[in-house]
């Protein structure tokens, strides 16, 4: 599977990435920022994309928002520490595909990309 991790820590990039390529997925790119994100996702097409929630320029929301409009059926889960039912909620309405919580449980983590 492809994935492109958006996430503005690089030390945290490079953790799921290696969580992810020892699993058998393919890290398609990395991105800081809403331009970064569109820029990669165009390029590469990614099957799912992990999202930090919030990130130094913009926060997780807004790039939710600008990947559904580039791409409707976009697969995204939204990684946070937040563990507000709102913040759960408005991510899952916008059309996230899952939410997880930080720390990320690897297990969950690669569950919830096997099943969607």
């Amino acid at each position: 599977m492809k994935i492109l991790i958006v996430d503005d820590i690089e030390e945290t990039r490079f953790c799921l990435k290696k969580q992810l390529e020892s699993a058998g997925h393919s890290v398609v790119g990395e991105a800081a920022d809403l331009d970064a994100t569109l820029r990669v996702y165009r390029e590469t097409k990614p099957d799912f994309v992990l999202l930090d929630m919030t990130l130094e320029k913009q926060d997780g929301l807004t790039i939710l928002k600008a990947l559904r409009q580039l791409d409707p059926s976009a697969k995204v889960v939204v990684l946070s520490a937040n563990e507000m039912a709102s913040i759960q909620r408005a991510a899952l309405q916008l059309g996230a595909t899952g939410y997880l919580v930080k720390p990320v449980n690897e297990q969950k983590m690669l569950s919830l990309l096997s099943s969607k």
